[in-house]
């Protein structure tokens, strides 16, 4: 048995990286694992569907830049949300903005 535990932001070591490729193929032991319940399971359901859940926004844009968006085709707004999220985690960007 190999027990792991990474916090976030830590790689692992060449070494773990080295003992996780040598389970691979092997089959996993689950018989420890008791079944979760009815209750257990929609909770678990609630708390995803919480976590997907997403906010309507508004925003005032020039047109040329909402045509610059537009012209990345179908899926745009998706493409430009996951820009936001990515801007929210480089301070430095927004800061250029200011």
């Amino acid at each position: 048995m190999a027990k792991m535990i990474l916090n976030s932001g830590d790689k692992p070591s060449p070494e773990a990286l080295s003992r996780i490729a040598a389970t691979d193929g092997r089959p996993v032991d689950t018989s420890d694992i008791p079944e979760a319940s009815p209750g257990e399971l929609k909770e678990i359901a609630r708390q995803a569907r919480a976590k997907r859940k997403k906010r309507m926004f508004s925003l005032r844009l020039e047109n040329a830049t909402i045509e610059w968006w537009q012209s990345l085709g179908v899926g745009y707004t998706g493409v430009m949300a996951r820009f936001l999220d990515k801007a929210r985690l480089h301070p430095d960007w927004v800061r250029s903005c200011l």
